[in-house]
C-alpha cells in the first residue's frame, strides 16, 4: 500500500519540495535593510490546533514557507509573494479602505506593507521537509517505485525498470535509427546528415550490414533489456513460453512501443500516422480500434493473472517513454519555433490550436495514459470473478456488485486513466424510508433553506424546505412563478455549514455502511489520503452533501447543475427517483425520459438498460476528462464571443457554472476539436465515481435525491494539486476560491507516513538479513514489535503507521 501511495504521489511531492525551494533562494537573494535582517533569519511558526492558516491575499491555505508582518501578522503565500514581486500579480476588485492597491491588507499604522521588510517565516520545524524530499527518492530508488519528477535529485539517481530515461532522451534525440532516416522521397540521409538515393533494401551494402549495425543499437538494448527482464520473471507477464517466432513478436512490438510518436498535446489517444485530413470522427474510430483491439487471449486461470500482470508492467513502461518522448517532442517544438522553420501545427502534428483560452500558469505531470476501451469479452478474461458489463462503447466500466472486494483492481486500472466508474445497485444496502421526501418533510419540514430556479438560476431565499418536498412529486403543489407556471426547483447547498454526520447522523450510518469501494470513499479509508492528515489539522469538508432536485425531462436545454469540475474526487448515489404522480399517465413521462436518453448521445447499451424492468432513470450525466478541459473551455469562449459576449479577466467558463452543453454545443465540440465525453444515465441505485478535474453536467429526467461524498485518490492528485492553483486565479466572487482542501498538507502527510512504513521494513529486513548471515534468527517477540509500526515524523509531530496487506 505505502509503495503504492509513493507511486501515485511522489512525484507530486517533489514539485512541492522544489516550490519550497524557490522561496528560500528568493529570500537569499534578496536585499534586506541590514538593521531588520542582519543575517536573513527564517522565523518558525507553531501549528496553532484548529486553525487553517491562510494566506490573507488569496485565502490559500498555507503550507510551509511564507512571508509575515512582524507588527500586525499579515501573512502572504509564496505565489502571492513572486507575484507582486514579478509585477503578474492579479489586481483583484476593488481593494477597499482596508487595503492597497494590490489587495493586501494595511498594516496596523494604515501604511502599506512593504515587501522588501515582510520576514520569511516557516511551518515545519527545521530543515525536516528538505530531508523528506531526500528520502523520497531514495526510498522509491530502493523499492523499484518509478519516478517521474524533474527535480535535481532524480536526475542524480534517474532509473525506472532497467531503462535510463535520459539515455532513451538521447535516442530519441538522433536524427538516425541505426545509422539511417528515410524520408518522404524514399531518399536515405546517412548519420553524417549527406543523403544517398540507395533503395530502401540496399542500404550502405546491404540488409546485412544493416542487421550488423542494429546490434549495436540503442534501441535493440533497451529491447533486450525489457524482454529479459520479462524472461526472468514469467510469472510477472511472460504469457508465451516459445523461443522463436514469439520472441520475434515481442521484439518488433516493443521495438514499435519506443519509437512511436507522442501526442504532446494530451488527448487520450497516441497520435496516428493517418492523412492529416482525417475528420475527427475518423481519428476518433481509429482510436476506438486500436484501443479495442485484444493484447491477447490467456487460455488458462494462471495464464490470465499472467496478462494482467503484463498489462501493469506495459503501462509503467508506458508512462517512462511517452514522458521520455513528451519532453523531446516539447524540446524540438521549441527548437522550431526559436528557428522560425514551418508554422508549426501541420510540421508537428500538433492538436487543435486554441485561440480563446489561454493558461496562465503550465501544467507540470507526467503524461496521462490513454483512454481504455474494452469489450467484455477482453475484460472477463483478465477480472473473471469480477460482474461487470461495459457502457459508452466500451469506455465505462459498470460494476453489478457494490460489495464484491475483488472489485478494486478492475477499478484502479479504469480509475488511473481518468475515467468515471458506474457502480450498480447500491441501495441493497440502504434503508430506504430514510431518504424518502416524506420522511425529509417530517423530520426537516419547517427549517427554512434557499431554493434554486433551475429555469433561470434564481435563488428563492428562506423558504420552508417543506414547500420542497411537498412539491417533490406533485407538481401542484410547488412553487409558482411570477407567470403562475410551476418552477423547476433545487434545494440548495442542505444541509448548510454543518456535517452531514451530526446533523443526519442515522442517515450518515446507512449511507456509510453502503458505499461501494470503502477503502476510498470513507473518511478513514486507506485510500482516500485526506485521512492522513493528523487530528491537529481542520479537517476538509469532504461531506457527505445531498443534491435534491425535480425532474427536467421536458427541458432539454436546462440542466439541474451546469458544467463544472471539483477539485476533489466524488461518489454521488442515487437514493431516491420520484416521478409526478399527478401529470396523468406514468408511462409517457418514461417516454419523455427516453426520448431526452436518446437525443443525449447515450450508447445502445444504455438504451437498453433503462427500458429493463424494474429500472428506474433519474439523471442524465455528461462527464468529460480532465484533459480535454481546456478544449472545453476554448469552445465556450469562442461561442461567448460569437454570441457579442464580453470576456471578464480571471473568470472561467467552466468554473462559472454558467453552461450546459446542449446538443448543438456538444456536436460542435466533437466536430471543431474531438472530444467525446461520456454519457451516462444514473438510475436508481446507482453510484457514479467522478475523477478530479473532470468537468461534468447533471439534468434530472425525474424528481432525484442524490448524496455525494467527495475523497481524495493518490492517483489524482496532481489534478487536486493543479486545480488549486487555478481556484486562487479566480476571482473572489466564486464559491471555490477558497482553498478548503489543503491539498499540500495532504500530499506532505501521505508521503510522510508512507515513507515511515517502507523505511521501517527496509530496517526488518536488515536485521532479518544480518540475522541470518549469522547464523541466528530473529525473536518473536522482537519482529512482532518492530513489524506493528513505526514512526517518522518532523519535529513538530510523528505519526505512527500500521502496514496492513494492500488489497490491490
Amino acid at each position: 500500500m505505502s509503495r503504492f501511495l509513493l507511486s501515485q504521489v511522489g512525484d507530486q511531492f517533489c514539485d512541492l519540495v522544489e516550490q519550497e525551494k524557490d522561496a528560500i533562494s528568493l529570500h537569499m537573494s534578496e536585499v534586506f535593510s541590514p538593521i531588520a535582517f542582519p543575517d536573513k533569519t527564517i522565523a518558525w511558526k507553531r501549528v496553532v490546533q484548529g486553525v487553517r492558516e491562510m494566506c490573507d491575499v488569496c485565502e490559500t491555505t498555507l503550507f510551509n514557507y511564507h512571508w509575515a508582518c512582524g507588527k500586525c501578522g499579515f501573512v502572504v503565500c509564496i505565489d502571492c509573494y513572486k507575484g507582486r514581486k514579478n509585477g503578474t500579480i492579479k489586481i483583484w476588485e476593488e481593494a477597499g479602505k482596508d487595503r492597497d492597491d494590490f489587495s493586501w491588507l494595511l498594516c496596523t499604522n494604515r501604511q502599506p506593507h512593504e515587501q522588501e521588510k515582510l520576514m520569511l517565516t516557516q511551518i515545519i520545524a527545521d530543515d525536516s521537509l528538505l530531508k523528506l524530499g531526500a528520502n523520497v527518492h531514495s526510498i522509491r530508488q530502493k523499492w523499484g517505485v518509478p519516478q517521474f519528477c524533474r527535480c535535481m535529485s532524480n536526475k542524480e539517481q534517474r532509473g525506472t525498470n532497467g531503462i535510463a530515461k535520459d539515455l532513451l532522451k538521447n535516442l530519441i534525440k538522433c536524427e538516425t535509427l541505426n545509422g539511417v532516416v528515410k524520408t518522404e522521397k524514399n531518399d536515405v540521409e546517412m548519420a553524417d546528415g549527406k543523403k544517398n538515393g540507395t533503395k530502401k533494401n540496399g542500404v550502405n551494402g546491404g540488409d546485412a550490414n544493416r542487421d550488423e549495425e542494429s546490434k549495436n543499437s540503442p534501441l535493440n538494448f533497451f529491447a533486450d533489456v525489457a524482454l529479459s527482464s520479462e524472461e526472468k520473471k514469467p510469472s510477472e507477464g511472460s504469457v508465451s513460453s516459445s523461443d522463436s517466432e514469439d520472441d520475434k513478436e515481442n521484439y518488433s512490438t516493443l521495438r514499435e512501443l519506443l519509437i512511436r510518436p507522442s501526442n504532446v498535446g494530451g488527448s487520450s489517444a497516441p497520435a496516428s500516422p493517418g492523412p492529416p485530413s482525417a475528420s475527427p470522427s475518423q481519428a476518433a474510430s481509429k482510436a476506438r480500434s486500436r484501443s479495442s483491439t485484444p493484447t491477447g487471449a490467456p487460455s488458462s486461470k494462471k495464464s490470465r493473472s499472467n496478462a494482467t500482470d503484463s498489462m501493469d508492467t506495459m503501462d509503467t513502461l508506458d508512462q517512462v517513454i511517452s514522458s521520455a518522448i513528451r519532453d523531446v517532442a516539447v524540446g524540438e517544438k521549441n527548437l522550431k519555433g526559436e528557428e522560425g522553420n514551418g508554422t508549426g501545427a501541420e510540421e508537428t502534428n500538433a492538436p487543435v490550436q486554441l485561440k480563446h483560452f489561454i493558461r496562465r500558469f503550465s501544467l507540470q505531470s507526467r503524461e496521462p495514459l490513454p483512454i481504455r476501451i474494452m469489450t467484455l469479452a477482453e475484460s472477463m478474461a483478465l477480472y473473471p470473478d469480477v460482474p461487470h458489463s461495459w457502457l459508452c462503447d466500451g469506455k465505462l466500466l459498470r460494476l453489478h456488485d457494490p460489495n464484491n472486494r475483488s472489485n478494486y483492481r478492475i477499478f484502479q486500472d479504469q480509475w488511473k486513466r481518468g475515467q468515471p466508474v458506474l457502480v450498480s445497485d447500491v441501495t441493497k444496502c440502504l434503508d430506504l424510508s430514510l431518504w424518502h421526501p416524506d420522511s425529509f418533510a417530517r423530520d426537516f419540514g419547517d427549517d427554512k433553506n434557499d431554493l434554486i430556479n433551475c429555469s433561470t438560476g434564481n435563488i428563492v431565499p428562506n423558504q420552508p424546505m417543506r414547500r420542497f418536498w411537498e412539491g417533490f412529486e406533485f407538481v401542484s403543489r410547488r412553487l409558482r412563478d411570477e407567470k403562475g407556471q410551476p418552477m423547476l426547483l433545487k434545494l440548495k447547498d442542505w444541509p448548510p455549514g454543518e456535517d452531514f454526520a451530526e446533523t443526519l447522523p442515522a442517515r450518515f450510518a446507512d449511507l456509510m455502511k453502503a458505499l461501494p469501494l470503502t477503502e476510498y470513499t470513507h473518511r478513514n479509508g486507506r485510500l482516500n489520503i485526506a485521512s492522513r492528515l493528523p487530528e491537529c489539522f481542520v479537517r476538509p469538508d469532504l461531506g457527505p452533501k445531498m443534491y435534491n432536485a425535480y425532474g427536467s425531462a421536458m427541458h432539454p436545454t436546462k440542466g439541474t447543475t451546469n458544467l463544472h469540475l471539483d477539485v476533489s474526487d466524488a461518489v454521488n448515489v442515487m437514493v431516491y427517483v420520484g416521478i409526478p404522480q399527478d401529470l396523468g399517465d406514468a408511462d409517457e413521462q418514461n417516454k419523455e425520459a427516453l426520448r431526452a436518453i436518446e437525443e443525449a448521445g447515450c450508447d445502445i447499451l444504455t438504451r437498453r438498460r433503462v427500458k429493463e424492468k424494474g429500472i428506474i432513470p433519474g439523471a442524465l450525466w455528461h462527464i468529460y476528462a480532465a484533459r480535454d478541459a481546456d478544449r472545453i473551455r476554448d469552445l465556450l469562449n469562442k461561442v461567448a464571443i460569437e454570441k457579442g459576449a464580453r470576456l471578464e479577466p480571471h473568470h472561467d467558463p467552466i468554473h462559472d457554472q454558467s453552461w450546459y452543453l446542449d446538443g448543438p454545443l456538444r456536436d460542435r465540440l466533437y466536430s471543431e476539436y474531438g472530444v467525446e465525453g461520456f454519457a451516462l444515465v444514473q438510475c436508481l441505485g446507482d453510484a457514479v465515481f467522478i475523477p478530479a478535474g473532470a468537468p461534468h453536467q447533471v439534468r434530472n429526467l425525474h424528481s432525484c435525491i442524490k448524496v455525494a461524498e467527495d475523497f481524495v485518490s493518490p492517483e489524482n492528485v496532481s489534478h487536486c494539486f493543479h486545480l488549486t492553483q487555478e481556484f486562487r486565479e479566480l476571482s473572489d466572487t466564486h464559491t471555490n476560491h477558497e482553498d478548503k482542501l489543503q491539498i499540500k498538507n495532504i500530499i506532505y502527510h501521505a508521503v510522510k507516513d508512507s515513507l515511515s512504513v517502507l523505511m521501517g521494513q527496509s530496517k526488518i529486513d536488515e536485521e532479518k538479513k544480518g540475522s541470518v548471515e549469522d547464523g541466528g534468527k530473529c525473536k518473536p517477540s522482537e519482529q512482532s514489535s518492530e513489524s506493528a509500526g513505526t514512526s517518522v515524523g518532523s519535529e513538530e509531530s510523528a505519526v505512527v503507521v500500521k502496514e496492513e496487506p494492500a488489497e490491490t
